[in-house]
């Protein structure tokens, strides 16, 4: 009995040696399973926040930063309107530099619209104080001043006709502001004809002329301002992708999204105790897709009471992924020995009590 007892420590002792030395050289593959929330590896959107302004921004989901990020604010007042571009109604697709749409601001119209005849006024008096003058300019001068002093006497009775139609609601507000724009218009014809015959029936100052000049360089600076503004009023993607139907957003209402489907980015949450076993470039299998990881967080979150981390995966594009989707992945972490394996598996899990 004695002798059968040492026989079976004997062999048990001696399986456990072969195991000790098998596990050393049989490699096993290590895997670590996860769920990856998928998104599009770049998004461009734009909404209209609750009190009319347009933010605009661009992420890029690979690298998990926003490239660019705009408002658009305008003056109280003002009568704004969005017009999306028509082409985009039958379209799935945009490519970089399609124009999404453009923003008609009635105040910047006007303000330009002013500078601009300020502007003319002022070189007007610039062309007059540095150069001579004839008699007979005198003359031209005096009938182009009551020429438009003329013009403008009608558009101010045309422009009060049209304030009483568009009260007593006979026309639009368009038609109404047309006929303003051309009232200010005449306004600046008349400031133009007095600035040159005030010039043609005075003496040339040196002082004068660069005193102008400094006005000149002054609205120059304003109207480029005012065209650089309407010209930010034109919306244009940066990328090239599909556009997405977006329903919620809780910032405001969603006017368009464009997402770069040319690859997929998944977000995957990973236990902390698992950080030293995972590396850049590591296999994710989605669904027999495979993809690589691409970035590795250096920061911990609690998820479901356990200490973790989040992964970032990319893969080509798949019409089997959807923006939004949550699937099962599996990440590839090399071969590793039985005993390594082991010792992995059983490893804490850095849990929160």
């Amino acid at each position: 009995m004695q002798n059968k007892r040492v026989w079976l420590l004997s062999v048990l002792l001696l399986a456990l040696i072969c195991f000790i030395v098998v596990s050393q050289y049989l490699k096993i593959t290590y895997t670590v399973k996860s769920r990856a929330f998928f998104i599009p590896s770049s998004e461009f959107s734009l909404v209209r926040t609750i009190d009319g302004n347009l933010i605009s921004s661009f992420k890029d989901n690979i690298r998990g930063v926003v490239k660019s990020y705009g408002v658009t604010e305008f003056q109280r007042g003002d009568v704004v309107q969005f017009i999306l571009n028509p082409v985009l109604s039958i379209k799935k697709y945009v490519a970089k530099g399609d124009t999404i749409g453009w923003i008609v601001s009635n105040e910047e119209q006007r303000n330009l619209i002013q500078l601009k005849g300020e502007l003319q006024i002022m070189k007007a008096e610039m062309e007059f104080y540095t150069t001579g003058q004839k008699p007979e300019d005198i003359q031209t001068a005096t009938e182009q001043l009551q020429l438009a002093k003329e013009q403008l006497d009608i558009q101010k009775k045309l422009l009060a006709r049209s304030a009483q139609l568009y009260r007593d609601s006979i026309i639009p507000l368009q038609e109404y502001e047309i006929q303003l724009n051309s009232f200010k218009v005449k306004e600046i014809e008349v400031g133009v004809a007095n600035a040159r015959f005030l010039s043609v029936t005075t003496g040339e100052k040196v002082e004068r002329a660069r005193l102008v000049a400094a006005k000149i360089a002054n609205l120059e600076s304003q109207i480029k301002q005012v065209s650089d503004r309407l010209a930010y009023f034109t919306f244009t993607t940066p990328m090239s992708g599909m556009i997405m139907l977006q329903r919620d957003n809780q910032s405001g209402d969603n006017v368009i999204g464009i997402a770069d489907t040319s690859h997929w980015v998944g977000v995957i949450p990973i236990q902390l105790r698992e950080k030293n076993y995972i590396h850049l470039t590591d296999t994710i299998t989605c669904n027999s897709i495979k993809g690589n990881i691409t970035g590795i967080d250096n920061s911990v979150k609690i998820i479901d009471r356990r200490q973790s981390f989040y992964v970032t995966g990319i893969w080509s594009y798949h019409s089997n992924i959807l923006p939004g989707t949550m699937a099962e992945v599996e990440i590839n972490c090399g071969e590793v020995s039985v005993m390594e394996y082991l010792t992995r598996l059983f490893k804490p899990s850095n849990g929160i009590p």
